[in-house]
Protein backbone atom coordinates (compact mmCIF):
# COMPACT_ATOMS: atom_id res chain seq x y z
CA UNK A 1 0.00 0.00 0.00
CA UNK A 2 1.46 3.35 -0.52
CA UNK A 3 1.96 6.22 1.89
CA UNK A 4 0.74 9.51 0.68
CA UNK A 5 2.07 12.40 1.78
CA UNK A 6 0.64 16.39 2.10
CA UNK A 7 2.61 19.25 2.70
CA UNK A 8 0.38 22.43 3.61
CA UNK A 9 0.20 25.30 1.36
CA UNK A 10 2.23 27.41 3.86
CA UNK A 11 5.22 25.33 2.99
CA UNK A 12 4.96 26.40 -0.71
CA UNK A 13 6.94 29.01 -2.16
CA UNK A 14 3.57 29.35 -5.03
CA UNK A 15 6.44 28.60 -7.76
CA UNK A 16 6.88 24.89 -7.24
CA UNK A 17 9.65 25.34 -4.16
CA UNK A 18 9.72 26.04 -0.70
CA UNK A 19 8.85 28.74 1.55
CA UNK A 20 11.21 27.98 3.74
CA UNK A 21 14.19 27.27 1.28
CA UNK A 22 16.00 24.09 1.69
CA UNK A 23 13.75 22.09 3.91
CA UNK A 24 15.51 18.37 3.57
CA UNK A 25 12.65 17.05 1.48
CA UNK A 26 14.73 14.25 0.31
CA UNK A 27 14.30 12.70 3.84
CA UNK A 28 11.40 11.68 2.71
CA UNK A 29 12.63 9.29 -0.38
CA UNK A 30 11.40 7.03 -1.35
CA UNK A 31 7.65 8.23 -0.29
CA UNK A 32 5.78 10.54 -2.77
CA UNK A 33 4.43 14.02 -1.66
CA UNK A 34 2.92 16.74 -2.90
CA UNK A 35 1.59 20.33 -1.96
CA UNK A 36 -2.08 20.56 -0.61
CA UNK A 37 -4.84 22.48 -1.73
CA UNK A 38 -5.59 24.32 1.69
CA UNK A 39 -6.54 27.44 2.22
CA UNK A 40 -8.45 27.74 5.67
CA UNK A 41 -6.91 28.88 8.87
CA UNK A 42 -7.78 25.29 9.71
CA UNK A 43 -7.10 22.46 8.58
CA UNK A 44 -10.50 20.67 6.78
CA UNK A 45 -11.38 16.92 6.00
CA UNK A 46 -11.38 17.43 2.65
CA UNK A 47 -7.97 18.59 2.41
CA UNK A 48 -7.05 15.85 4.50
CA UNK A 49 -8.32 13.06 2.74
CA UNK A 50 -6.28 10.45 0.62
CA UNK A 51 -3.23 11.50 3.00
CA UNK A 52 -1.06 9.28 5.52
CA UNK A 53 1.27 11.95 6.41
CA UNK A 54 0.58 15.75 6.63
CA UNK A 55 3.49 18.36 7.28
CA UNK A 56 2.28 21.85 7.82
CA UNK A 57 3.78 24.95 9.29
CA UNK A 58 1.43 27.59 10.85
CA UNK A 59 -2.25 26.29 10.16
CA UNK A 60 -4.33 25.05 12.59
CA UNK A 61 -6.19 21.92 13.84
CA UNK A 62 -9.61 21.98 15.66
CA UNK A 63 -12.60 19.46 16.75
CA UNK A 64 -13.82 20.37 13.12
CA UNK A 65 -10.47 19.25 10.78
CA UNK A 66 -11.15 15.33 10.71
CA UNK A 67 -13.78 13.53 9.52
CA UNK A 68 -13.57 9.58 9.99
CA UNK A 69 -10.71 8.22 11.28
CA UNK A 70 -10.27 5.75 8.32
CA UNK A 71 -9.95 9.30 6.58
CA UNK A 72 -7.74 10.68 8.25
CA UNK A 73 -4.32 10.53 8.44
CA UNK A 74 -1.76 8.41 10.69
CA UNK A 75 0.74 11.56 11.34
CA UNK A 76 0.43 15.13 11.38
CA UNK A 77 3.87 16.83 11.43
CA UNK A 78 4.20 20.18 12.71
CA UNK A 79 7.19 22.41 11.91
CA UNK A 80 8.33 23.50 15.07
CA UNK A 81 7.50 23.04 18.36
CA UNK A 82 4.27 24.59 19.83
CA UNK A 83 1.46 23.09 19.35
CA UNK A 84 -1.53 25.32 20.74
CA UNK A 85 -3.46 26.25 17.65
CA UNK A 86 -3.98 21.83 16.84
CA UNK A 87 -6.84 20.36 19.01
CA UNK A 88 -5.23 17.21 20.66
CA UNK A 89 -8.15 15.36 21.89
CA UNK A 90 -9.45 16.08 18.18
CA UNK A 91 -6.49 14.51 16.97
CA UNK A 92 -6.92 11.45 19.15
CA UNK A 93 -10.13 10.81 18.54
CA UNK A 94 -9.13 10.26 14.67
CA UNK A 95 -6.38 8.19 15.28
CA UNK A 96 -4.16 10.74 14.31
CA UNK A 97 -0.23 11.44 15.53
CA UNK A 98 0.63 14.91 16.29
CA UNK A 99 4.85 15.07 16.40
CA UNK A 100 6.95 18.17 16.53
CA UNK A 101 9.98 19.48 15.54
CA UNK A 102 12.38 19.96 19.14
CA UNK A 103 15.36 18.33 17.72
CA UNK A 104 15.25 20.79 14.70
CA UNK A 105 14.44 24.28 16.76
CA UNK A 106 16.28 24.08 19.41
CA UNK A 107 19.74 25.75 18.33
CA UNK A 108 18.48 28.15 16.12
CA UNK A 109 16.03 29.07 18.75
CA UNK A 110 18.58 29.36 21.54
CA UNK A 111 20.51 31.33 19.65
CA UNK A 112 17.80 33.75 18.41
CA UNK A 113 16.79 34.25 22.63
CA UNK A 114 21.09 34.75 23.14
CA UNK A 115 20.56 37.53 19.99
CA UNK A 116 17.80 39.10 21.63
CA UNK A 117 18.98 39.06 24.90
CA UNK A 118 22.17 41.07 23.75
CA UNK A 119 20.54 43.38 21.50
CA UNK A 120 18.29 44.41 24.29
CA UNK A 121 20.84 44.51 26.54
CA UNK A 122 23.19 46.09 24.49
CA UNK A 123 20.17 48.62 23.13
CA UNK A 124 21.42 48.04 19.68
CA UNK A 125 18.32 49.10 17.74
CA UNK A 126 18.34 52.17 19.83
CA UNK A 127 21.79 52.71 18.80
CA UNK A 128 21.83 51.88 15.22
CA UNK A 129 18.98 54.72 15.31
CA UNK A 130 21.19 56.96 17.09
CA UNK A 131 24.16 56.58 14.60
CA UNK A 132 21.37 57.17 11.32
CA UNK A 133 20.15 60.15 13.12
CA UNK A 134 24.41 61.33 13.34
CA UNK A 135 23.89 62.02 16.82
CA UNK A 136 27.54 61.21 17.87
CA UNK A 137 27.47 63.86 20.19
CA UNK A 138 24.82 62.30 23.08
CA UNK A 139 26.53 58.63 22.52
CA UNK A 140 27.10 58.56 26.23
CA UNK A 141 22.93 58.36 26.73
CA UNK A 142 23.10 55.04 24.87
CA UNK A 143 25.08 53.45 27.37
CA UNK A 144 24.08 49.61 27.75
CA UNK A 145 23.85 47.08 29.88
CA UNK A 146 26.89 44.21 30.47
CA UNK A 147 26.17 40.53 30.64
CA UNK A 148 29.52 39.25 33.12
CA UNK A 149 28.73 39.50 36.08
CA UNK A 150 24.50 38.90 36.12
CA UNK A 151 21.89 36.75 36.78
CA UNK A 152 20.43 35.28 33.76
CA UNK A 153 17.19 33.10 34.56
CA UNK A 154 14.89 31.12 32.18
CA UNK A 155 11.25 29.86 32.56
CA UNK A 156 10.68 26.63 31.38
CA UNK A 157 13.88 24.26 31.56
CA UNK A 158 13.20 22.21 28.21
CA UNK A 159 15.42 21.54 25.12
CA UNK A 160 15.45 25.03 24.29
CA UNK A 161 16.82 26.47 27.84
CA UNK A 162 19.45 23.95 28.32
CA UNK A 163 20.55 24.88 24.74
CA UNK A 164 20.68 28.36 25.88
CA UNK A 165 22.11 27.98 28.68
CA UNK A 166 24.93 25.50 26.68
CA UNK A 167 25.38 28.79 24.48
CA UNK A 168 26.19 31.07 27.90
CA UNK A 169 29.12 29.41 29.46
CA UNK A 170 31.35 31.46 28.14
CA UNK A 171 29.86 34.44 29.80
CA UNK A 172 30.51 34.57 33.63
CA UNK A 173 26.82 34.70 34.92
CA UNK A 174 24.62 33.23 37.61
CA UNK A 175 22.49 30.80 36.23
CA UNK A 176 18.32 30.32 37.31
CA UNK A 177 15.50 28.84 36.17
CA UNK A 178 12.09 28.15 37.08
CA UNK A 179 10.48 24.88 36.10
CA UNK A 180 8.14 23.16 38.49
CA UNK A 181 8.44 19.86 35.50
CA UNK A 182 12.38 19.40 36.24
CA UNK A 183 14.18 18.30 39.39
CA UNK A 184 17.43 19.53 41.57
CA UNK A 185 19.70 17.41 39.92
CA UNK A 186 18.68 17.95 36.66
CA UNK A 187 19.46 21.96 36.69
CA UNK A 188 22.53 21.34 38.81
CA UNK A 189 24.13 19.13 36.03
CA UNK A 190 24.06 22.52 33.48
CA UNK A 191 25.14 24.90 36.43
CA UNK A 192 21.87 26.55 36.69
CA UNK A 193 19.70 26.82 39.88
CA UNK A 194 16.32 25.46 40.19
CA UNK A 195 13.90 28.00 41.80
CA UNK A 196 10.44 29.00 42.27
CA UNK A 197 9.11 31.73 39.82
CA UNK A 198 9.05 34.65 43.01
CA UNK A 199 12.97 34.11 43.57
CA UNK A 200 13.57 34.17 39.96
CA UNK A 201 11.89 37.09 39.70
CA UNK A 202 13.55 38.93 42.56
CA UNK A 203 16.98 38.01 41.81
CA UNK A 204 17.59 37.84 38.02
CA UNK A 205 18.73 40.87 35.73
CA UNK A 206 17.38 39.28 32.60
CA UNK A 207 14.08 36.88 32.79
CA UNK A 208 14.09 34.75 29.71
CA UNK A 209 10.62 33.06 28.75
CA UNK A 210 11.21 29.70 26.90
CA UNK A 211 7.67 28.08 28.53
CA UNK A 212 5.03 26.47 26.16
CA UNK A 213 1.83 28.66 26.23
CA UNK A 214 -0.87 25.75 28.37
CA UNK A 215 -3.78 27.41 30.12
CA UNK A 216 -1.45 27.59 33.26
CA UNK A 217 1.19 29.40 31.63
CA UNK A 218 -1.10 32.01 29.86
CA UNK A 219 -0.73 34.99 32.04
CA UNK A 220 2.22 34.05 34.00
CA UNK A 221 3.85 37.23 33.87
CA UNK A 222 1.20 40.01 34.90
CA UNK A 223 1.46 43.16 37.37
CA UNK A 224 2.37 41.71 40.50
CA UNK A 225 5.36 39.48 38.20
CA UNK A 226 6.58 42.73 37.27
CA UNK A 227 6.58 44.56 40.76
CA UNK A 228 8.65 41.71 42.25
CA UNK A 229 11.35 42.15 39.30
CA UNK A 230 14.76 44.30 39.75
CA UNK A 231 14.23 48.29 38.04
CA UNK A 232 16.84 47.05 35.94
CA UNK A 233 15.67 43.74 34.96
CA UNK A 234 15.07 43.31 31.05
CA UNK A 235 12.46 40.75 29.72
CA UNK A 236 13.38 38.81 26.70
CA UNK A 237 10.00 36.51 24.95
CA UNK A 238 11.18 33.78 22.59
CA UNK A 239 8.17 31.90 23.13
CA UNK A 240 4.80 32.71 22.99
CA UNK A 241 3.30 35.80 23.71
CA UNK A 242 0.37 35.32 25.64
CA UNK A 243 2.23 34.24 28.87
CA UNK A 244 2.98 37.98 28.89
CA UNK A 245 -0.19 39.96 30.03
CA UNK A 246 1.01 42.44 27.70
CA UNK A 247 -0.85 45.47 29.06
CA UNK A 248 0.78 44.61 32.37
CA UNK A 249 4.32 44.40 30.38
CA UNK A 250 3.68 47.97 28.41
CA UNK A 251 2.26 49.76 31.88
CA UNK A 252 5.72 48.15 33.32
CA UNK A 253 7.85 49.96 30.74
CA UNK A 254 6.17 52.76 30.92
CA UNK A 255 6.52 53.60 34.34
CA UNK A 256 9.91 52.51 34.43
CA UNK A 257 8.91 49.13 36.55
CA UNK A 258 11.37 47.25 34.28
CA UNK A 259 14.43 48.56 31.83
CA UNK A 260 13.55 46.51 28.81
CA UNK A 261 11.96 43.90 27.02
CA UNK A 262 12.83 41.91 24.07
CA UNK A 263 10.11 40.31 22.22
CA UNK A 264 9.92 37.98 19.29
CA UNK A 265 6.33 37.04 20.01
CA UNK A 266 3.33 39.13 21.05
CA UNK A 267 -0.42 38.69 22.68
CA UNK A 268 -2.11 39.84 19.71
CA UNK A 269 -0.52 38.79 16.28
CA UNK A 270 0.12 40.58 13.83
CA UNK A 271 0.73 43.55 16.52
CA UNK A 272 -1.43 46.20 16.45
CA UNK A 273 0.19 49.55 14.67
CA UNK A 274 -0.88 51.64 17.61
CA UNK A 275 0.74 49.37 20.32
CA UNK A 276 2.70 51.56 22.89
CA UNK A 277 5.50 49.10 22.64
CA UNK A 278 6.28 50.18 18.54
CA UNK A 279 7.39 53.42 20.08
CA UNK A 280 9.60 52.34 22.72
CA UNK A 281 13.35 52.74 22.89
CA UNK A 282 13.83 50.28 24.90
CA UNK A 283 12.15 47.37 23.72
CA UNK A 284 13.23 45.59 20.78
CA UNK A 285 10.65 43.84 18.67
CA UNK A 286 10.84 41.01 15.53
CA UNK A 287 7.67 39.44 14.27
CA UNK A 288 7.75 36.13 15.57
CA UNK A 289 9.99 34.93 13.05
CA UNK A 290 13.71 36.05 15.06
CA UNK A 291 14.65 32.16 14.51
CA UNK A 292 13.74 31.54 10.69
CA UNK A 293 17.19 30.61 9.34
CA UNK A 294 18.37 28.38 6.87
CA UNK A 295 19.74 26.31 9.85
CA UNK A 296 16.02 26.31 11.15
CA UNK A 297 14.30 25.31 7.68
CA UNK A 298 16.24 22.60 7.39
CA UNK A 299 16.70 21.29 10.90
CA UNK A 300 12.47 21.32 11.28
CA UNK A 301 12.53 19.82 7.89
CA UNK A 302 14.67 16.69 8.42
CA UNK A 303 12.74 16.10 11.78
CA UNK A 304 9.21 16.82 10.68
CA UNK A 305 9.94 14.12 7.34
CA UNK A 306 11.59 11.44 9.61
CA UNK A 307 8.65 11.37 11.68
CA UNK A 308 6.64 10.84 9.12
CA UNK A 309 8.97 8.61 7.44
CA UNK A 310 9.23 6.36 10.46
CA UNK A 311 5.26 6.09 10.33
CA UNK A 312 5.12 4.85 6.88
CA UNK A 313 7.60 2.22 8.15
CA UNK A 314 5.12 1.19 11.04
CA UNK A 315 7.36 2.94 13.56
CA UNK A 316 6.87 5.24 16.55
CA UNK A 317 9.02 8.47 15.78
CA UNK A 318 10.58 9.86 18.84
CA UNK A 319 8.22 13.36 19.10
CA UNK A 320 4.56 12.29 19.31
CA UNK A 321 2.97 14.80 21.03
CA UNK A 322 -0.43 13.14 22.00
CA UNK A 323 0.99 9.53 22.93
CA UNK A 324 -2.11 8.04 24.39
CA UNK A 325 -3.34 7.49 20.66
CA UNK A 326 -0.22 5.14 20.02
CA UNK A 327 -2.63 2.27 21.70
CA UNK A 328 -6.12 3.48 20.31
CA UNK A 329 -8.01 1.16 17.97
CA UNK A 330 -8.40 4.11 15.59
CA UNK A 331 -4.17 4.17 15.46
CA UNK A 332 -3.57 0.76 15.63
CA UNK A 333 -5.65 -0.38 12.92
CA UNK A 334 -3.92 2.11 10.47
CA UNK A 335 -0.13 1.61 11.26
CA UNK A 336 -1.06 -1.53 10.56
CA UNK A 337 -1.01 -1.44 6.99
CA UNK A 338 2.86 -0.49 6.92
CA UNK A 339 4.22 -2.59 9.78
CA UNK A 340 7.53 -3.35 7.96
Amino acid sequence: MGFKVGLTRDLSNGAGGFSWGEIAIETLAPLSWEFMNNSEPYLKPADLLGYHGVAFAGVGVNAQSFGSPEDSPLVISRFGVGYDNVDLAACTRAGVALTITPDGSKKPVATAALTLMLGTMFRLVAKDHQARSFDWANRIQGLGTGVNGKTIGTIGLGNVAREFFRLLSPFETRRLAFDPWKKPEEAAAMDVGLVDLNTLLKECDVVIVTAALTPESRHMLSRAQFAAMKSTAILINISRGPIVDEAALISALENQVIAGAGLDVFEVEPIAEDNPLMKMSNVIVTPHNLAWTDELALGMGKSAFGSISSISRGEIPQFVVNKDVLDTPQFQSKISKFLS
